[in-house]
C-alpha cells in the first residue's frame, strides 16, 4: 500500500473532513464507469500498477467517468464523516494525465446525516464553496477557500466536462452538534470528532500527533505519533486544543502495536487561555508561563492501554503531552465534561414559567423546573428528563393535550411566535409524504385517539412521512398502558429538542 500524501503546510492544523476514519462516504455519482466513485477518500497516495487492466478499460486508482458525448458535466456528492467549516480542498488528479477534467468546482450543504442522495439531488440549499476553476492533470491541485464556509455536512464535487479525481480532501475545522457538549455523562474533549486538533508538537518524524486524536484503536504502528530518537535529554511533546473547554476526569493513552519504541513514562500538563491573541499563543504553547501539572510523570509500558487519573479538576482548554524519552503512542483520549459558554450561561438567567411551558405542555413540570435551581446545561437536561418521568399519567396527558395531531398545524397557543420556530420542523416531514402515505397518516390518527384517548406522540424530525406511518402501525398494536410509556418517552425527546433549539437560537 502507499504512503499518506503529504499535507500542504497551510492544512497542518486543519482536519480532513472527508476523511473515511471518521465515516466520510461517496453517496453518488453520475458516472464511474472506468474507476469507482469510492476511491475518492481512500487514505493512501494514488498507486499506479502498470499492466494493470479490467474488462472496461486501465485500471486507475480515483473515480473516472466515461468520456461524456453529450452536453453536460459530471459530479459526485460526498457525505463528510465530520461536519465543519471548509477552509481548502485538494483534488487530486495523479495519474490522470490525459484523462483528468479540465475544471471543477465544490458545493456544500448542510443536512441531515440521513439525508438520501435523492433528497440531497432535489435541494435547493447547495452553496458555492469553489467557484469553477482550471485544474491540471497528474497534479496536486490545492484549492484555498478565500473564507471560511458556513457549516457543512455534505459536499458536491463538480468535474468539467468528465474525467477522473484519484483523491478528494476536504480540510477544514471540524464544529460538532452542540448537544455533544450538553450530554450528562463524560465526553471526550480532544477527539476529533468532538473538535480536538493539536496545535503544537515537538518533533513528528516518523508520524503526525494528528493520529492521537482519530476514532479506534489504530490498525498499525505507523497510525500512531512517532517522533525519532532523542540523543539529547528530555522529552518530546504535543499540545492538543480540546474541542471546548472543559474539566477532564480521566485520560487514556495506548501504545497498542509500538512494543520495541514506546516512552517509557509519560507527562500530561494543563494550559486554561480563553481569550489570547494567536500571535501570543503559539509562544505560550511552546513556554512554560501559564501550565500547570495534570498527571505527575507516570510509567508507561509497550502495547498497552493505560489509564491515568489527574491530580485534580481544573478547567483546561489545552493539555500538553509529554513523552519521555521518545517514542510512539496510538490514541489518546481526554474524558470529561464540557464547561457553558458565556452564551449558554446567559440563557440560562432568562429561563421564565412561560419559557418552560413552550417546551412542555405539563404545568407540573414547568412548576418543578421553575424552582429548582439549574447551575448548567447538563444540569437543565438532566432535570427536565428526570422531573418529566417522575410525574404520572394526569400530568403527561396534559403535555399531549398542547401538540396538534402530526401531519396538522401547531395550535396557536401553545407556544410563542419564538417558540413555534424552534418547534419549526416536528411536523415539517409530514408535508413531504405523498397524499395517500398522509390520507392514512390521518385515517390511523383518529383510529389511534379513539382506542387511547390521547394523540399520537412522536418526535417527527428528520423522519417521512412514510416512516411516521409505520410507526404509527407499529405502535396501535400495541396496549393503553404500554402506548402511554411509549408516547411519555417520545415527549422527552421533543422537550429536549426544543431545549436544544432554544439555545442553539440564543447563540448558544
Amino acid at each position: 500500500m502507499s504512503a499518506r500524501a503529504p499535507v500542504p503546510e497551510f492544512f497542518a492544523h486543519l482536519v480532513d473532513l472527508a476523511a473515511d476514519i471518521t465515516g466520510g462516504f461517496v453517496l453518488h455519482a453520475t458516472d464511474d464507469y472506468f474507476a469507482e466513485k469510492e476511491n475518492l477518500l481512500k487514505p493512501h497516495a494514488p498507486e499506479w500498477i502498470e499492466e494493470k487492466y479490467t474488462d472496461k478499460g486501465k485500471w486507475m486508482d480515483g473515480w473516472e467517468s466515461q468520456r461524456r458525448r453529450t452536453p453536460g458535466h459530471d459530479f459526485a456528492i460526498v457525505r463528510l464523516g465530520l461536519p465543519g467549516l471548509v477552509h481548502g480542498v485538494i483534488v487530486d488528479t495523479t495519474h490522470f494525465k490525459g484523462n483528468a477534467p479540465q475544471q471543477v468546482s465544490l458545493e456544500g450543504i448542510a443536512a441531515g446525516w440521513a439525508a438520501s442522495a435523492d433528497e440531497l439531488l432535489g435541494s435547493k440549499d447547495w452553496r458555492p464553496l469553489v467557484a469553477q476553476i482550471p485544474v491540471k492533470p497528474d497534479f496536486l491541485n490545492v484549492l484555498r477557500l478565500e473564507a471560511a464556509s458556513d457549516r457543512v455536512t455534505h459536499v458536491r464535487l463538480r468535474i468539467f466536462p468528465d474525467g477522473g479525481v484519484a483523491r478528494l480532501r476536504i480540510y477544514g475545522e471540524v464544529v460538532p452538534e452542540l448537544r455533544t457538549f450538553w450530554r450528562t455523562g463524560s465526553v471526550d474533549l480532544g477527539a476529533v470528532e468532538n473538535g480536538g486538533t493539536v496545535a503544537e508538537v515537538s518533533d513528528q518524524f516518523f508520524g503526525p500527533p494528528s493520529n492521537l486524536l482519530l476514532p479506534g484503536r489504530g490498525v498499525n504502528m505507523g497510525d500512531g505519533w512517532e517522533t525519532r530518537r532523542r540523543r539529547t535529554p528530555g522529552s518530546d511533546w504535543a499540545v492538543v486544543r480540546l474541542g471546548r473547554r472543559g474539566v477532564i476526569d480521566r485520560i487514556e493513552l495506548d501504545t497498542h502495536f509500538f512494543k520495541g519504541n514506546a516512552p517509557q513514562a509519560c507527562l500530561v500538563e494543563a494550559l486554561d487561555v480563553t481569550q489570547l491573541p494567536v500571535e501570543e499563543l503559539e509562544g505560550v504553547l511552546r513556554g512554560q508561563q501559564g501550565w500547570s501539572t495534570l498527571i505527575e510523570k507516570h510509567p508507561l509500558v509497550q502495547h498497552r492501554r493505560h489509564q491515568l487519573d489527574p491530580s485534580r479538576m481544573v478547567p483546561v482548554t489545552h493539555l500538553r503531552v509529554h513523552i519521555f524519552p521518545h517514542g510512539g503512542v496510538n490514541r489518546m483520549r481526554f474524558f470529561g465534561h464540557a464547561l457553558d459558554t458565556p452564551q449558554e450561561t446567559a440563557a440560562l438567567g432568562s429561563l421564565t414559567p412561560k419559557l418552560l411551558a413552550s417546551f412542555c405542555g405539563s404545568s407540573s413540570w414547568v412548576q418543578q423546573l421553575a424552582t429548582h435551581p439549574v447551575g448548567s446545561v447538563r444540569t437543565l437536561f438532566a432535570l427536565a428528563e428526570d422531573v418529566w418521568f417522575s410525574l404520572g399519567p394526569k400530568d403527561w396527558l396534559e403535555a399531549f393535550k398542547a401538540h396538534p395531531r402530526i401531519g396538522e398545524k401547531k395550535k396557536a397557543k401553545a407556544a410563542t411566535a419564538k417558540s413555534a420556530a424552534w418547534s419549526k420542523g416536528e411536523q415539517a416531514q409530514v408535508g413531504a409524504g405523498e397524499a395517500e402515505v398522509k390520507r392514512q397518516l390521518k385515517a390511523l390518527n383518529d383510529a389511534y385517539f379513539k382506542k387511547f384517548g390521547f394523540i399520537y406522540i412522536v418526535c417527527a424530525t428528520d423522519r417521512s412521512a412514510t416512516q411516521l406511518l409505520e410507526t404509527l402501525q407499529d405502535r396501535i398494536r400495541g396496549s393503553k398502558k404500554a402506548e402511554l410509556e411509549n408516547a411519555a418517552r417520545e415527549q422527552a425527546k421533543i422537550t429536549r429538542l426544543r431545549i436544544e433549539k432554544w439555545l442553539a437560537s440564543a447563540g448558544a
